[in-house]
């Protein structure tokens, strides 16, 4: 019976492929020139087959720089900010006042490896971030489509924006200062990598947008909030920490109040799904965390399904983004 579910679902998902690339017409390309897009039944058919996959394939959440083993002075959180009690605002497409959105994608390279990408929309309603095959750079918005790259096709699907900051005046700086912050890296063409780190020069979608978001004062490595290393113990920050961060999921300290706070959220479809796998997941670690605690490399090495540490326990180390 499983199995005979698992080709329905298969076969169902193999349809709404073929529906979306049959329509390539009125696209949303990530380069100018070079597009395919998909509308009416086949847009229908592109958003199950998207959920479908991401549901199923454990889509790769990019990595980002390196996370400190030790802590070093982060940036104090102000009086009465705490996310956790504020709304979450989201965004399913691109849009007027929402320059510093942080946008969720799935991207399928040529290789069929599936993992999640991320970037920040400008002023004008176009994406930057570090792509495969073409590192830093500004490209249209895209919400279904393929991104040429390097000679090979990206598949690339939008999935959800979220307002990076609750507080209109941290907003309205981070609109204000967006454009330069992310200029050296655009003119300098910065390479993409995932291995990113204090002193890459080369960065991974996470790491573009986490420079953007938290710059750092006296590196380009980000100044992170004090409250986002509770975003994991293993030896790498990843997307789905940065989903939990912009959420609130990270001042919560149970699996209980994380979901009653999704209960409460008013969040698209896609996005309460993805938090709410995330929560459950995230409560079977942190009880490894927790025991742990004194010793942050076995920690990550003892967290379900976390990878081996790949830096010593020193101070003046990071780990990867």
């Amino acid at each position: 019976m499983r199995k005979a579910f698992y080709d329905i679902v298969a076969g169902a998902a193999a349809l709404a492929l073929t529906l979306c690339l049959a329509h390539p017409d009125g696209a949303h390309a990530s380069l100018p020139g070079e597009s395919e897009s998909i509308t009416g039944h086949a847009a229908a058919a592109e958003t199950q087959y998207t959920r479908f996959i991401r549901m199923i394939s454990s889509a790769r959440a990019v990595v980002l720089a390196t996370k400190p083993l030790a802590e070093s002075p982060r940036r104090a959180r102000p009086a009465g900010a705490r996310r956790a009690d504020k709304p979450v605002i989201t965004a399913m497409t691109a849009g007027a006042g929402q320059a510093g959105y942080v946008h969720y994608f799935l991207v399928r390279a040529p290789d069929e490896t599936l993992e999640i990408q991320v970037g920040i929309e400008l002023p004008d309603q176009r994406i930057a971030w570090s792509f495969p095959d073409l590192g830093a750079v500004v490209s249209p918005f895209i919400e279904a489509g393929v991104v040429p790259a390097g000679g090979k096709d990206y598949e690339v699907w939008h999935l959800y924006g979220i307002r990076p900051f609750p507080d209109d005046a941290a907003m309205k700086a981070l609109q204000k200062a967006l454009p330069d912050r992310i200029h050296p890296w655009i003119e300098g063409k910065t390479p993409y990598c995932e291995n990113d780190g204090p002193r890459s020069t080369c960065m991974s979608c996470l790491g573009f947008v986490l420079r953007a978001l938290f710059p750092g004062r006296n590196s380009a490595y980000p100044d992170l909030p004090r409250d986002f290393w509770r975003a994991g113990t293993a030896s790498r920050y990843t997307t789905r920490d940065l989903l939990l961060y912009l959420t609130g999921m990270l001042e919560l300290s149970t699996r209980e109040a994380r979901l009653q706070r999704i209960g409460r959220l008013t969040l698209p479809d896609e996005l309460r799904e993805d938090l709410e796998a995330l929560v459950y997941s995230m409560g079977a670690a942190e009880s490894a965390a927790t025991a742990n605690a004194g010793n942050p490399e076995r920690s990550a090495q003892k967290r379900p399904g976390a990878p081996a540490a790949k830096v010593g326990v020193r101070a003046v180390q990071r780990r990867r983004l």
